[in-house]
């Protein structure tokens, strides 16, 4: 069996006839071999060349193979080069002697076969060496130079070392570092916290990553910065390495997310205002009715008041009622908007499903009738669910508004159940109109902030987008189908009120 011709090996003996022999023996198995006729040369030799194995005689002229073997760990290093003793001394303390810094013994007179296994042995394990040592380069390299905050602690929680990035990022060195708690580099109110998460995977001794938020003190200042933890367990060994962590300074990212989330507040605070305007004529003309006879009435009885003239309890009593409904009739208008306008998280409550649709239609039914959509609401009044009444009811204003826009006159929208559903924790329905369409290509960006097909100027593309994220924060959803000149269909799933819920179950 031939081994790799890169592998070189070094024959140290001042006999010429036992180094020629297995320079010999070393050739026709595929090594290469040199020979050195004395330590001196050998020590030259190793300082020079690339040197896989030394095979070394004890007694030769100038120095032992003992110091020989010595030197040539020294001269070696951190890197594994075997010394395998190839000498006619057989007593045991000389073996113990040789052992002491050489890595294997064998007298002469030896097989050719049983010194060709041990060179292979050795080689194999110096191989292996190799490989070990360059793993352990490439992490030391990846632990040192990556851009996170690296630590590792030992088994009583104290760092035993960290990366160039945290010296960096911390303005301190190893000294400075090596051997604290790394309970002080975080908030006193963490610390319980902070065991917990180390035990959690410490006592069961699983090679797991765990990660969590902490706040991090930087030392030697006041200032904290938020930063995800990862923290693996790699063994324990006395005090010796037990954890490495990771840590990824957050702080900007999450001043980011909040700043994004404020402007996304104000953005959808902006559309909703946006929907209120679109709405204004139409309440305004809703408003008109109930205000005509109000005014009609009441000038009426002023009048007649005025003269003098005698007016019967009755219709005294009925003039006064028709007032009395039609400015309530204006109060529920101005209430319904004033709902819709406001700004405040979502609150599910048990709700009639029917009575969100009515409240939204009161506020869309002018503009419908005025463009010649007819709508019809079949959900029964026995529906109950789990839902924010002035979220849903802007739901409903946003996609019946959309209705409105795109359709033409004549066009009806039918708000029902969705049938063929089987019982579950939602109330599936469906606002489904025999309009336009949607064309197949744009479907899938109907939900997307400002997408829209209106003209420039006429819509701001956040209607359906408001309406998604409302669904996504009451555990509901959307969707929705449609077909190029057969209508659209908006299915809408909302939690059921949960006696309902169970009704539904049993049934």
């Amino acid at each position: 069996m031939c081994c790799s011709k890169n592998e070189k090996i070094l024959i140290v003996d001042d006999n010429y006839h036992t180094s020629i022999f297995i320079s010999n023996l070393l050739e026709e198995s595929g090594f290469d071999s040199i020979i050195a006729n004395s330590g001196q040369k050998a020590l030259r030799i190793i300082e020079s060349h690339s040197v896989d194995l030394v095979l070394l005689d004890i007694v030769m002229p100038d120095m032992n193979g003992f110091k020989v073997a010595k030197r040539i760990k020294t001269i070696s290093g951190n890197e594994f080069l075997p010394v395998i003793l190839v000498t006619a001394l057989a007593a045991d303390e000389d073996k113990v002697a040789g052992l002491e810094f050489a890595d294997d013994y064998i007298t002469k007179p030896f097989s050719g076969e049983e010194l060709l296994a041990r060179i292979k042995s050795h080689l194999r394990i110096r191989r292996l060496h190799h490989e070990l040592s360059q793993s352990k380069k490439r992490y030391e390299s990846l632990y040192e130079n990556f851009p996170h905050l690296y630590l590792s602690i030992d088994s009583q929680r104290n760092i035993s070392d960290c990366n160039q990035f945290f010296r960096k990022t911390f303005n301190v060195s190893k000294e400075d570092i090596i051997g604290k708690s790394i309970f002080t580099l975080f908030k006193q109110e963490d610390h319980g916290i902070l065991e917990d998460f180390f035990n959690s995977f410490i006592i069961s001794e699983i090679p797991s990553v765990q990660q969590r938020n902490f706040q991090l003190v930087k030392p030697d200042a006041n200032e904290t910065i938020t930063v995800n933890l990862k923290a693996v367990y790699v063994g324990c060994m006395g005090k010796g390495l037990s954890v490495v962590i990771a840590m990824e300074d957050i702080t900007g990212k999450l001043r980011m997310e909040d700043e994004q989330k404020i402007a996304r507040k104000h953005l959808y605070r902006s559309a909703q205002l946006a929907s209120i305007g679109t709405l204004a004529s139409g309440v305004a003309h809703e408003m008109n009715n109930p205000l005509t006879a109000i005014l009609g009435f009441s000038s009426v009885l002023t009048d007649r008041i005025k003269n003098r003239e005698n007016i019967e309890f009755e219709e005294m009593e009925q003039y006064l009622e028709i007032i009395n409904a039609e400015a309530l009739r204006c109060r529920d208008i101005v209430e319904n908007l004033s709902k819709f306008a406001q700004e405040r998280e979502i609150l599910p409550k048990n709700v009639i499903l029917r009575d969100c649709i009515s409240d939204a239609l009161k506020l869309t039914n002018s503009k419908m009738s005025k463009a010649g959509i007819a709508v019809t609401n079949n959900i029964p009044e026995t529906v109950w669910v789990c839902a924010d009444a002035n979220r849903l009811e802007q739901v409903f204003v946003n996609i019946l508004t959309n209705c409105t826009d795109f359709c033409q006159e004549n066009t009806s929208v039918e708000i029902s159940p969705v049938k063929s559903r089987s019982p579950s924790k939602y109330y599936a329905l469906q606002i489904s109109d025999n309009g336009p369409g949607i064309e197949s290509d744009k479907l899938p960006k109907v939900f997307d902030p400002f997408f829209t097909t209106k003209i420039v100027g006429h819509g701001t593309g956040m209607g359906l987008a408001i309406c998604h994220k409302i669904m996504e924060k009451s555990n509901g959803r959307i969707d929705i189908t449609s077909e190029p000149q057969k209508g659209t269909c908006i299915i809408l799933e909302i939690p059921l009120a949960k006696e309902m819920e169970t009704e539904l179950l049993e049934q």
